[in-house]
């Protein structure tokens, strides 16, 4: 997709390129008309024949150079061979002759400059061109007026062209600027609501990117005041009906029925559960302005696979020695802690693997339980979504902890996907930006 700088840039350099075009055939058409006659035979040619002409016919040489003389093209033959007089001032332009025309390839050439005689009485600029013909002799040709220009035509349109290219680099290079605010602004909108979430852009550039820039910003403190709210209000509400969930768990003990009883005090932990997660959920959205600090999440594994073996778990950890990212180590154990609960519980083991894959560190745990199919992988992630089998009142679970989890790495710049582990069963796989790339 080609950008607006470049669309703009290109749109003003092809009408710069189309006014030059315009000048350059107004400015020939205008000497053209000056001298009243069309323009005559490039030099290499018209040269190129008088050298042939003069050499075919050394009788009638003066006969020649009155024919071919004209007021800005003077021709004379004098004794050679060159001379010192003759040097070369100009050997781009005696090349160029050279290259137009194969006949002058073929004698020593020579291309100086001097100011125009008396009777050109303009003070015009001339050049002088010297050929040595093969008899000896030397042909001298002034050059100046509509010739002269003829022959410098290319080298003027070079410096147009060169001077077109110049304006569009500036062209360009004041778009860029004008358009960087936008860019900040569109990586800004990708930061919403992560880690990099930082301070309010500055309003910059043209009327309508400063209002632009000006209702993003109050529009992203709307947002973070709306998260802040929310997580007020689950907070408040968590600890309200924590509360009447710590007397519910008192009462529950009088009860005399002993499955009655241990019923009760699972559905009240699977409420307690789902609040704590519900909670946990928002807290993540609004973890925008923590400063991130360095993690070590071979540490963190480490931590979780004793924690769990404490608890009578499998748990298995194949890490280098340290893998360090950037974030917080709270929201990253939450990670670890979800994702190998969530495979103890229907698959009865877990295989943490850690790596590092170029500038990011790769967090895989793999079960070998009854895995997810791969249309139901993306649904999974979604808050409070629970698979039909888990259901149940038997530790069915809140439906958080994945998503709790895609939060959290999304907060991180990372990514999370489910994939199947080879020879059967779920794997989580979590990729974060290291914390030093070089590392």
């Amino acid at each position: 997709m080609i950008g607006l700088a470049l669309r703009v840039t290109v749109l003003m350099v092809t009408t710069l390129l189309l006014v030059s075009m315009t000048l350059l055939g107004a400015f020939y058409l205008q000497r053209a008309s000056e001298t009243g006659r069309t323009p005559l035979a490039p030099l290499p040619g018209r040269l190129a024949a008088i050298v042939e002409l003069l050499e075919a016919d050394p009788a009638n040489s003066a006969r020649i150079l009155r024919a071919a003389t004209s007021p800005d093209f003077r021709l004379s033959l004098r004794p050679g061979p060159l001379g010192a007089q003759d040097h070369d001032e100009h050997p781009r332009v005696a090349a160029l002759l050279q290259r137009g025309a194969a006949t002058l390839r073929e004698h020593a050439l020579s291309v100086s400059g001097q100011r125009a005689s008396d009777e050109a009485g303009d003070g015009s600029g001339a050049l002088r061109v010297t050929v040595a013909l093969r008899d000896g002799r030397v042909l001298e040709a002034e050059v100046r007026g509509a010739s002269l220009r003829r022959t410098l035509g290319r080298p003027f349109a070079l410096a147009t062209m060169l001077l077109v290219g110049a304006i569009g680099l500036a062209a360009l290079w004041a778009l860029r600027a004008q358009i960087r605010p936008l860019e900040a602004l569109a990586r800004e909108v990708e930061r919403i609501g992560t880690n990099a979430d930082g301070a309010p852009l500055p309003e910059s550039g043209a009327r309508e990117v400063r209002q632009l820039v000006d209702a993003f910003n109050r529009m992203r403190e709307r947002i973070h005041g709306l998260l802040e709210a929310r997580t007020r209000l689950l907070a408040a509400i968590s600890h309200d009906l924590g509360t009447y969930l710590t007397r519910l768990r008192l009462r529950v003990e009088l009860i005399d029925d002993p499955e009655q009883r241990a019923r009760a005090g699972q559905d009240l932990h699977d409420m307690h559960q789902l609040l704590r997660d519900a909670l946990a959920l928002a807290r993540t959205e609004a973890a925008g302005d923590a400063q991130p600090e360095a993690v070590d999440l071979v540490a963190l594994a480490e931590r979780e696979r004793r924690e769990r073996h404490a608890e009578g778990g499998q748990v298995s950890l194949h890490a280098p020695a340290t893998l360090v990212v950037s974030g917080q180590a709270l929201g990253l154990a939450r990670v670890l802690s979800n994702l190998v609960g969530n495979a103890l519980k229907y698959a009865g083991a877990a295989e943490i693997h850690l790596g590092r894959d170029g500038a990011q560190a790769e967090l895989r745990v793999d079960d070998h339980g009854p895995g997810i199919p791969a249309a139901e992988r993306e649904t999974v992630l979604e808050p409070f979504h629970r698979r039909d089998h888990a259901r149940t009142l038997d530790g069915g679970g809140s439906g958080l902890g994945l998503a709790i989890v895609a939060d959290i790495v999304r907060q991180h710049h990372g990514e999370f996907r489910l994939e199947e582990t080879p020879g059967g069963g779920l794997r989580a796989r979590v990729r974060l930006p290291l914390a030093n790339a070089g590392q």
